[in-house]
């Protein structure tokens, strides 16, 4: 049937799906149809309330509008066609004729594209009349978080794209992946069920309270980025969520009630069963790390619950009632079952609440200790006592009680019934016990029992120990001159490390200089060498290491401490003789050279013992360890970027060598702390060997000394090649030269400049990839270095930026990179989409390594997520490595950014470095052109380079 007809208007007919009204064109004239570029009547407008928002269109006045979209073209016609087929499917009645409008016509949470297409047409409007715009590109939800005065932070919302920039604002959630700021929308990656509640990762909270805070947002929302300078968010191993009981009253009635939860440490009970937390959050202030970790309930509290009550039967059925996940116990049944369970629930449980449990004469405690040291030379040793409550026991008789029945018996007859953790806290500090209560406890372990135990003494020990452990807060104010020569001066936090490792050498102590790469631990040991040997001592130092450090060592012994007489005890014409006869202050030697000459090392008593890349010796077994053990030295010194790699087991290994007995035999490590962390996650056991190392081993992060540093830091690594290798080098290095010798005599260098830079060219990529043509049948030093070096930079949470001149070294290192692990990107003059690449290293957690063609990755690239650059095979023309470094030492970038020119040592490479040191104004007068800057030398130098 037609509809009515309208004075005005066209008759009406309806479609054969009798859900749509459309005019009907035959015969009758039709309205102009409206073009894009005509200023339309109506417009789509936004309305948010709360966590809801709907879609509508209306007029200028905000009434209802229908146009019809074949009325239009281009983008808007699309999005009116989109908006009509949306009300369709969602059963409306979808009338192109406003008179019959009845008022509900909104779209409750439209779909992403209606929202794409709506504010492309440019009507889009949120409440108030302001146009909405689209932001380009993807964006990722933001929370940025800032320190407040006080103890409070701020967390404000916003969005990051993918170049890294961060837009703050006020976040108000459309779509599951669309988002409004102000009046602009943003295409977000899939925010989850819970989108909706994206405005709420915002407000200002307590600092304690902020795990807890982020812990509801990465369990709401997928993949948040969260902002907190100086942090870094990084993901943990997962964690294994305890079994806790809450005793939430004994009623009016004396009824018991009982609410079994799941539990973690540093969260409230409760918590993980109204918030639905998947992943928890917790802050390391020392390395400066916000750990994401998801969370595993492999029991659930209310199961472990009902088996203990199944062992009652048809009694526990009678007595119990379980109403909204709360056990609630009848009176009798209440009390029998609390005195015949309470150690199970101990042993099962962390307890909340529990002082309700008094009615029943029953106490779950954490049990104090109380100790009164003073005898002793490398131990602590007197009486100790254990404080339950106001009670205190004498340590051997709680330890009885407790061993016999799970409790100790109170004055007024009270079970009191001590945490389990505790107990074998308590276990594992005391070592010794004797018949008269005397106990025993390491010196290493004073600040574990300073932190929570009460800690009185005197007598030779705990002098010691005191002024020790209670030194360390004294030493920034040690008076300690670190000089350097000429106008080199050390850093504040380098002048700490001197005056750190003074402290350990005044109490004769060993330890180990952990901080991050590129912050100069050679030059604090150098300094503290310095000074030692100033003030008299007469022993040589020996600095052991792995080889291609040696000439690295070498040159910074003669920048910054030239009056100590040095030696290389390495390579075939190496001499016993001038290790044993004290020709040098200080040896440097290899791993491997230490192992085959250790009858000849261990002969000789040495002041200061150093090893740098101390995880050589991770492994206790290896001849290395052995060989390093056998050595006799008055002092001892590790240094290492990572010192724990794998394993706790490899802390047990450095320590051994650097306070010997630190730890005990290998059997009592692995029981006291290696098995009840690495195992069991044990956190007290983890708390309590932090604070035995903590003493004896610094780590600064560059983010921690951020202020102090230089914007960008350069350094020279010479690499060591193997002698299979120089052999190769130098073979076609003689054929070359006596070609081009042959030419200059003939043609002069201005016409061999050709044939020169074939030659050098060719030379530079002996040096650093010979077997890429298969003239060498092993792998590069070179290589070797990187992947050992990038890997240990990426382990640690940095990004790198590979250049060199070769496609083949191309090739090979990003090979060598993503064998060892390290994701990795590619890029040479044949890569077309260069920007996406970009964007994914710049964007992309996972991404450590991007390597690529000098050239081609030389110019207009941002990639200021790396703070780390090397040059695999520099060259003269340091103003394209300028530009390469540039990349990412720029605007955006808030690390310091460390640069490393790799050297390949007996090659035309340090021929070349060599050169311009003689040379002063070389480097500036060389041109870009390679065949140029060949021009800026003279015969004299091309030999020197060839020779």
């Amino acid at each position: 049937m037609d509809a009515p007809k309208r004075r005005g208007r066209p008759p009406k007919a309806k479609t054969e799906s009798s859900d749509v009204v459309v005019p009907v064109t035959g015969g009758e004239k039709r309205e102009k149809s409206a073009g894009p570029e005509e200023k339309t009547e109506f417009v789509f407008k936004l309305t948010i309330a709360g966590a809801a928002s709907c879609l509508a269109l209306t007029d200028r006045k905000g009434r209802p509008a229908f146009p019809d979209y074949r009325r239009f073209s281009g983008t808007l016609r699309e999005a009116l066609r989109a908006y009509a087929a949306e009300r369709e499917r969602r059963g409306t009645r979808v009338i192109f004729d406003y008179d019959e409008i009845d008022g509900e016509d909104a779209l409750v949470e439209p779909p992403s594209r209606l929202m794409d297409l709506a504010a492309a047409s440019g009507l889009l409007r949120i409440d108030g009349g302001a146009k909405v715009d689209a932001a380009e590109g993807e964006f990722r939800l933001t929370g940025v978080v800032s320190d407040l005065k006080g103890s409070s932070v701020s967390v404000r919302t916003g969005v990051t794209a993918e170049d890294g920039e961060t837009t703050i604002g006020e976040v108000r959630p459309i779509t599951p992946n669309r988002l409004l700021i102000g009046s602009t929308l943003y295409r977000t990656d899939d925010l989850g069920p819970m989108w909706a509640e994206a405005a709420s990762l915002h407000g200002q909270i307590k600092r304690v309270d902020l795990a807890i805070f982020l812990s509801i947002a990465f369990s709401r929302f997928p993949s948040p980025i969260i902002r907190y300078e100086p942090y870094t968010v990084k993901s943990g191993r997962p964690r294994v969520a305890g079994t806790g009981l809450v005793f939430k009253e004994i009623d009016d009635y004396g009824y018991l009630h009982v609410v079994p939860v799941a539990c973690l440490a540093g969260y409230p009970p409760g918590f993980f069963e109204i918030q639905d937390i998947v992943k928890v959050v917790e802050f390391d202030d020392e390395e400066k790390l916000i750990i994401v970790s998801e969370v595993v309930f492999p029991v659930f509290a209310d199961y472990t619950f009902r088996q203990l009550l199944s062992a009652y039967g048809k009694e526990a059925k009678q007595a119990v009632y379980e109403e909204a996940g709360r056990f609630i116990i009848e009176p009798k049944f209440a009390e029998r079952f609390m005195a015949e369970r309470m150690g199970d629930m101990v042993a099962n449980f962390s307890l909340f609440e529990s002082k309700l449990l008094s009615r029943y004469k029953l106490r779950a405690v954490r049990p104090k200790l109380r100790l009164s040291m003073g005898s002793g030379i490398d131990y602590l040793a007197g009486k100790a006592e254990v404080v339950v409550g106001d009670q205190s026991f004498s340590y051997g008789r709680f330890l009885a009680e407790y061993r016999k029945d799970g409790y100790v018996t109170l004055a007024d007859g009270t079970h009191a019934y001590p945490e389990a953790r505790e107990v074998e806290r308590f276990e594992r500090l005391i070592f010794k016990v004797s018949k008269n209560d005397e106990v025993e406890i390491s010196f290493f372990d004073f600040p574990a029992l300073a932190r929570d135990a009460e800690l009185q003494g005197d007598g030779e020990a705990w002098k010691r120990a005191e002024s020790f452990y209670r030194g360390f807060a004294d030493i920034p104010k040690r008076a300690l001159e670190c000089p350097l020569p000429g106008d080199d001066r050390l850093r504040p936090y380098q002048e700490y490390g001197v005056k750190w490792l003074d402290h350990l050498r005044e109490h004769s102590f060993g330890g180990c200089l952990a901080d991050e790469m590129g912050l100069g631990k050679t030059v604090q040991v150098i300094s503290l060498l310095k000074r030692v040997y100033a003030e008299g001592l007469s022993e040589p130092t020996l600095i052991v290491m792995p080889r291609s450090l040696l000439f690295n060592w070498m040159a910074e012994l003669e920048r910054f401490a030239p009056e100590l007489d040095r030696l290389i005890h390495y390579g075939t014409k190496r001499e016993a003789d001038a290790i044993r006869n004290g020709e040098a202050r200080i040896i440097l030697t290899s791993y491997a050279t230490l192992r085959n000459d250790i009858s000849d090392f261990e002969t000789i008593g040495f002041g200061y013992l150093v090893l740098d890349e101390s995880q050589s010796i991770k492994n206790n077994e290896t001849k290395t360890s052995e060989a390093v053990l056998r050595l006799k030295a008055r002092n001892r010194l590790a240094l290492s970027g990572t010192p724990v790699e794998n394993n706790l087991g490899e802390l047990y290994s450095l320590f051994r060598f650097l306070n010997p007995g630190f730890f005990g035999t290998s059997a009592q490590f692995s029981r006291t702390y290696l098995h009840p962390i690495q195992e069991r996650q044990d956190e007290e056991a983890l708390r309590d060997l932090k604070a035995r190392i903590y003493p004896f081993l610094l780590r600064r992060l560059k983010r921690d000394v951020l202020s102090e540093l230089p914007p960008k830091t350069e350094q020279t690594s010479f690499i060591e090649l193997d002698p299979a290798h120089l052999a190769v080098y130098h073979r076609r290095r003689v054929e070359l030269r006596a070609r081009i010798a042959e030419s200059m005599a003939r043609d002069g260098v201005g016409k061999s400049a050709f044939m020169i830079l074939q030659a050098l060219t060719e030379l530079r990529r002996l040096a650093g990839v010979p077997e890429s043509d298969g003239e060498y049948g092993g792998i590069s030093a070179k290589r070797e270095y990187l992947r050992e070096t990038v890997t240990e930079i990426a382990e640690s949470g940095h990004k790198c930026l590979v250049f060199t001149n070769y496609l083949a070294s191309v090739e090979l290192v990003s090979e060598d990179l993503t064998a060892a692990g390290v994701q990795t990107l590619v890029m040479t003059g044949a890569t077309s989409d260069r920007q996406t690449l970009v964007n994914r290293f710049q964007t992309d957690p996972d991404i450590k390594a991007f390597v690529m063609t000098l050239k081609t990755g030389g110019v207009g690239l941002n990639l200021t997520a790396a703070d780390y650059v090397f040059i695999f095979d520099p060259w003269w023309n340091r103003a394209v490595e300028t530009q390469a470094i540039d990349r990412t030492h720029r605007i955006g970038q808030t690390n310091p950014v460390f640069c490393y020119r790799m050297i390949a040592k007996d090659t035309v490479e340090e021929k070349m470095l060599e050169l311009q040191e003689r040379k002063v104004g070389l480097v500036s007068s060389l041109l870009s052109a390679d065949e140029n800057a060949i021009k800026a030398l003279d015969e004299n130098d091309i030999e020197y380079l060839l020779g």
